[in-house]
């Protein structure tokens, strides 16, 4: 293997510093700084150094090994990354924040839980959304928080993106076991202890939708749900509008190809509105979802970006960050085969879904308009 980036020479044992290839710039660069840290637990925080055009990377580990184990795992990706075709992503709406705004106004302290007002605010927000789902004809549905391994299984998320998942696991039915972990001197269980049957935390809510209509033959579809979602997140990563644990709400289609860009692109238009009524600002672009292995890297999220299939609505802070809120994807075929839903000709449908990120929502309106609800928009206060 080549040795793509230049290593640095640091004292610092617990950083490493990389010059980086002259073509590793724009979308290379964005995709290389968002996948540093899953090369190693050890990573702590990644900086893009734009004099040297090098990556500055804190680990807390001065273990050799590790060090030269991340070096390697840090060239690999830049391998990948430098015969992937990144394509340039695309602006399609914007609502530009006035000159001047430079911080947030009012600063969140709801990292470790919401509030009263918190929660009102994410209720108004749901029902305004659920409003919009229901005007469609979506049927409304709850289901569990857990995905069987059947339902993973054919839905494969947790091969794709095998960094965001929980599974679950349970302590067996047995009196035998169950004695002894009751009279153990422990206060804890040993790991060795549980058992894993495949079943996973949701990571979003929509492929239940699928599993209701698996196997089924259907013309359009259309059903809006909402549930606690899990992802295993970088700990020092972690904000206001990053978190392990969610709520997400989705709309999800299934029909023609044609119904279900339409019902995309219109939803895409009709929340658009919405953000901006709210007095929101940011902006929509094409996105790709953070596919894991770097193979999937050069095929499927290329594919994503060239063929649109995934839009972002992504709120702007006033301190210039941006946070994806909602997306808009056209899976295509693709996840109807898995689950063998067909129309009449024995076709598989098309599906797509509108996924809305509430604890996000929450967090934009916050900065904008503070917890005091007599300050909030009139549609929330109506909602």
């Amino acid at each position: 293997m080549n040795m793509f980036a230049k290593q640095i020479s640091s004292s610092d044992l617990n950083q490493i510093k990389a010059a980086l290839p002259a073509k590793i710039m724009n979308g290379r660069l964005s995709e290389l700084l968002e996948r540093i840290p899953y090369i190693s637990e050890s990573v702590k925080c990644v900086k893009y150094l734009e004099r040297e055009h090098a990556t500055l990377i804190d680990i807390d580990t001065q273990d050799l090994a590790e060090r030269d184990k991340i070096n390697v795992d840090l060239d690999e990706l830049i391998d990948a990354l430098l015969v992937s075709k990144i394509s340039a992503q695309k602006t399609l709406k914007v609502h530009a924040r006035p000159n001047g705004e430079s911080k947030a106004k009012y600063p969140d302290n709801s990292a470790d839980y919401y509030d009263g007002n918190d929660v009102r605010l994410m209720e108004a927000i749901d029902r305004l959304l659920l409003e919009v789902a229901v005007r469609h004809g979506a049927q409304v549905r709850e289901y569990a928080s857990i995905y069987t391994a059947d339902i993973m299984e054919r839905n494969g998320y947790h091969k794709n993106f095998p960094q965001n998942v929980y599974g679950v696991t349970q302590i067996p039915h047995n009196y035998t076991l169950i004695k002894e972990i009751r009279e153990s001197q422990s206060s804890t269980i040993p790991a060795n202890l549980f058992q894993n049957h495949g079943a996973f935390l949701q990571p979003c809510v929509c492929y239940h939708c699928y599993a209701e209509t698996q196997q089924t033959v259907q013309s359009e579809i259309m059903f809006t749900l909402k549930g606690r979602c899990f992802r295993h997140e970088i700990q020092w990563r972690l904000n206001t509008f990053r978190r392990n644990e969610f709520t997400m709400r989705e709309i999800v289609f299934m029909g023609s190809q044609a119904y279900v860009e339409s019902k995309r692109l219109g939803f895409m238009d009709e929340i658009w509105d919405l953000f901006c009524s709210l007095g929101l600002y940011g902006q929509v672009v094409t996105a790709r979802d953070p596919f894991f292995h770097y193979d999937d890297m050069k095929t499927k999220g290329a594919v994503q970006l060239m063929a649109d299939a995934k839009y972002e609505l992504e709120f702007i802070s006033a301190n210039g960050n941006a946070s994806s809120i909602a997306s808009f994807n056209n899976c295509q075929d693709t996840l109807c085969e898995k689950f063998e839903v067909t129309n009449d000709e024995k076709n598989f449908l098309h599906s797509g879904c509108v996924a809305f990120g509430i604890d996000r929502w929450r967090a934009a309106l916050h900065e904008q308009y503070g917890p005091d609800n007599r300050n909030w928009p009139e549609k929330l206060k109506n909602a």
